[in-house]
């Protein structure tokens, strides 16, 4: 009971409006951080997402390969990604990139991206989310696991809701650029003058 009411509760707190969620923090250890390109890179650019956002899937598949062969394969940016699930389906997709190892991490995020429209608009979200899992490595068994761990849902939830304090994230996709914030869908123009910005202070 104690656990289903739990659970119940962090539901809740994805569709509580931002102001509540940033006024009740969820207390949890933070998740380690997912961090594209060189950790030395002068520029860094954090990404807050949420993986059933159609903005976020036309950053990642049309956007983000340029910004990466431009700036991050050259060591000039590295792209630090953070959970911001908008939806019950978007934590279980969140859950389940924190179940492969880090060097991983990108790699099932852009097939989950890619694939967004066949598993997250499914009768089953669940199963097909699944079914990418076994592709990744990811046993039914432990992508369960990852799902039943409390522990790593709130984390998650508390990522988005230290977004939503420290940096006043209200939807996705957020880019936080040196000192510019970029909301909504932006064309790599804009990113680059961002870029570049940063890396002139």
């Amino acid at each position: 009971m104690l656990k289903a009411c739990k659970t119940l509760i962090l539901m809740l707190t994805l569709v509580i409006p931002a102001l509540c969620l940033g006024t009740a923090s969820v207390s949890a250890a933070p998740l380690s951080e997912r961090v594209l390109g060189k950790a030395d890179a002068p520029v860094t650019i954090i990404e807050y997402a949420s993986l059933t956002c159609d903005h976020c899937k036309r950053f990642h598949v049309q956007v983000l390969p340029r910004v990466k062969q431009t700036y991050i394969d050259t060591g000039k940016v590295k792209l630090i990604y953070r959970h911001f699930p908008l939806d019950r389906v978007a934590l279980m997709a969140s859950a389940l990139t924190e179940c492969v190892p880090r060097d991983q991490f990108f790699g099932l995020l852009d097939v989950l991206y890619r694939s967004e429209d066949q598993w997250a608009h499914s009768k089953d979200p669940k199963a097909e989310l699944a079914k990418i899992g076994l592709l990744a490595g990811v046993k039914r068994s432990a992508f369960d696991a990852c799902l039943a761990d409390d522990k790593l849902s709130t984390a998650i939830v508390a990522e988005r809701q230290a977004g939503e304090v420290e940096h006043k994230v209200t939807s996705t996709p957020t880019l936080i650029i040196g000192g510019t914030v970029l909301r909504g869908v932006r064309d790599f123009a804009e990113i680059e003058q961002a870029i570049e910005k940063a890396a002139r202070r």
